[in-house]
């Protein structure tokens, strides 16, 4: 039996593909059509899925949809007539999401050939694809679970408990009270995009003070996190309440996000052009802190009401890595499963294995234990690649050399920036040292040199450390598995002048802990870095340009290797080298600028 999740018109859309119970694979439409975060209708994921199986698609037993678009129609219904006629642009906003959700299956069949006599089609609650994600892949048999996010059909944080094939409901919070939605609004007050630049925040928030007095406009409150403590307010039973005489996206819809209230209380909001004030590094600062309050709130109310010792967490809050190490941290649980994918793009996994498990009763076998599940080429498609975008160029030497894992750590403990592009693609938004970007960590200038010149993007961001699995403790103050760059931990006081490069300005990291057995191959590398230079860490940031979607195919590799300022690109066994002593110190100034116009320019096109 083959079971197709899927999900789209919103963004991140992505298709997954299962058989008889085993997980096959999952890509994201962002990869084909190289824009970030589409929401598209995933036609070239769902054939790539339908290919990998040995299928076509009209050859699918089920089809599951991660939302149901006639779910709390009642409700939706209600709330336009509270807020009428304010509510018609609301109306309008969701309206052209709808209208092609509830014509799915005509989709289905003209896109793909779908015979909807044989096929069954499937609409899921959002939220319970978000929890089977998590839950019903993990190892335990009873855990609590917790999807967060900026709103599916009319819940917004979605709160229960795990047992055997069951996903029970033990409490919601319905739209417009959304911490995702207000997280989603300052990220748009900030200068960036919705739904992409929260994790941009998240990054620019240790350079702030909650605590720093607020002095904009009118404001009667002494602080930042004040402020945001009255946007926000925790209520008891594990509930929390956003004050929205401070929003309008509840009538207005986006990108309406805000009434004067909110302006009154933190000034105007920052063009994308506009430089980065000390005031909105503060205000991101109170908005990250009160985001780790809910989160910590929501946990200890789940631990008290179910007992559970584990704790299963998806959705696109829980894509907050701060809050998920504080999370870890607190103790509330003795174990903690954040989805890879905890995104819309892992909603396409948890709708196979809703329908699998819950609906169909078959029991639980299979166990998520790596990410690596999406597209991979092989040394054919490699040599191709190489030799027709090479073809005549002087300044790029290349090889096949078996050692290549050998090679590219003696090139990190030279400072050389490579990119390494191998097997199977990550699923979710991090790179997972399949599709990554590597770079010596005990650099002083790494940091600027990659964001400056590899990835053109802004100079206060992070980058993560992928550390072998057995010397997180020696580096870290907690050392609980964190396969998936998902969790953050402090560095130890005494590690961090040596790792500089992946240390972020509040004293901590990202963790990716790298595991032999289900990736061989990088393991191998840092372990070999290890061996030259006593440190069993390399900085690993995404294999692409600021704006663009992590590279998908080999031609995509060459070209992002040749057009940055990285010096060596490692495909398969195949190993590329530039001619200079150092490519991201050689770009002219002239480089440089078409280069940052040029990431601007995608950017500028994200959904």
């Amino acid at each position: 039996m083959h079971i197709l999740g899927f999900n789209c018109y919103a963004h991140d859309a992505a298709a997954a593909i299962m058989r008889d119970g085993e997980f096959l694979g999952l890509v994201e439409e962002e990869r084909f059509l190289r824009r970030k975060h589409v929401g598209d209708f995933p036609r070239h994921s769902i054939q790539w899925c339908c290919q990998l199986a040995g299928i076509t698609p009209s050859e699918l037993d089920h089809v599951v949809y991660y939302w149901d678009p006639k779910l709390a129609r009642a409700q939706r219904a209600w709330h336009v007539l509270k807020y009428f006629p304010r509510s018609l642009k609301l109306v309008a906003s969701r309206w052209g999401k709808e209208t092609p959700m509830l014509r799915l299956k005509e989709t289905l069949a003209s896109e793909l050939g779908i015979d909807l006599k044989r096929t069954q089609i499937h609409f899921a609650e959002h939220h319970l694809c978000h929890a089977a994600s998590c839950f019903l892949t993990s190892e335990f048999p009873k855990a609590a679970i917790m999807t967060v996010d900026a709103a599916g059909e009319w819940d917004c944080t979605w709160l229960g408990l795990g047992e055997g094939l069951d996903m029970k409901r033990l409490k919601t919070m319905q739209f417009p009270n959304s911490i995702g939605l207000v997280y989603g609004a300052v990220t748009e007050f900030l200068g960036f995009h919705f739904a992409s630049g929260e994790g941009k925040v998240m990054g620019l928030a240790p350079y702030g003070n909650p605590k720093a007095p607020l002095k904009v406009g009118s404001s009667r409150f002494k602080t930042y996190y004040d402020a945001f403590c009255d946007v926000i307010k925790l209520l008891p039973d594990g509930n929390y309440q956003v004050d929205l005489s401070y929003f309008a996206y509840h009538y207005r819809g986006r990108p309406d996000w805000f009434t004067g209230k909110f302006f009154e209380t933190f000034g105007p909001a920052r063009g994308e052009k506009e430089p980065m004030t000390q005031h909105f590094m503060d205000l991101s600062a109170a908005l990250q802190a009160r985001t780790e309050d809910v989160g910590l709130h929501l946990a200890g109310w789940l631990k008290e009401k179910t007992g559970a010792e584990a704790l299963c967490m998806a959705g696109g809050v829980a894509l907050n890595a701060v809050m998920n190490g504080k999370i870890v941290t607190s103790g509330l649980f003795k174990d903690v499963v954040v989805h890879p994918a905890a995104n819309d793009a892992g909603t396409a996994i948890g709708a196979c294995f809703w329908l699998w498990n819950t609906r169909l009763r078959n029991p639980r076998k299979y166990v998520f234990e790596h990410a690596y599940f999406g597209p991979e080429w092989t040394d054919a498609d490699y040599k191709a690649a190489i030799t027709k975008t090479l073809d005549g160029r002087t300044d790029v030497t290349w090889e096949k050399n078996e050692q290549a894992p050998e090679m590219a750590a003696k090139m990190l403990a030279e400072g050389k920036i490579i990119s390494w592009f191998q097997g199977r693609m990550e699923m979710g938004p991090r790179a997972l040292g399949n599709r990554s970007t590597l770079a010596d960590p005990r650099s002083n200038e790494m940091k600027d040199l990659l964001n400056a010149r590899v990835k053109f993007r802004e100079g206060f961001r992070p980058f993560a450390p992928s550390v072998l699995e057995d010397k997180v403790k020696d580096w870290f103050t907690c050392d609980y598995p964190s396969p998936y760059m998902i969790l953050v931990y402090d560095v130890r006081p005494e590690k961090r002048d040596l790792v500089p490069a992946i240390t972020h300005v509040d004293g901590t990291g990202r963790v990716q802990a790298v595991s032999a057995k289900h990736n061989p191959r990088y393991y191998r590398l840092i372990q070999e870095f290890e061996r030259l230079t006593g440190v069993p860490i390399i900085l690993n940031t995404s294999f692409n340009k600021r704006g663009e979607p992590i590279v998908h195919t080999p031609e995509q590799a060459i070209e992002c290797f040749l057009t940055t300022g990285m010096d060596g690109l490692f495909l398969g066994d195949y190993v590329l080298v530039k001619k200079t002593a150092s490519a991201a110190k050689a770009m002219t100034k002239e480089q440089l600028v078409a280069a940052h116009a040029e990431a601007d320019a995608a950017e500028a096109t994200q959904e």
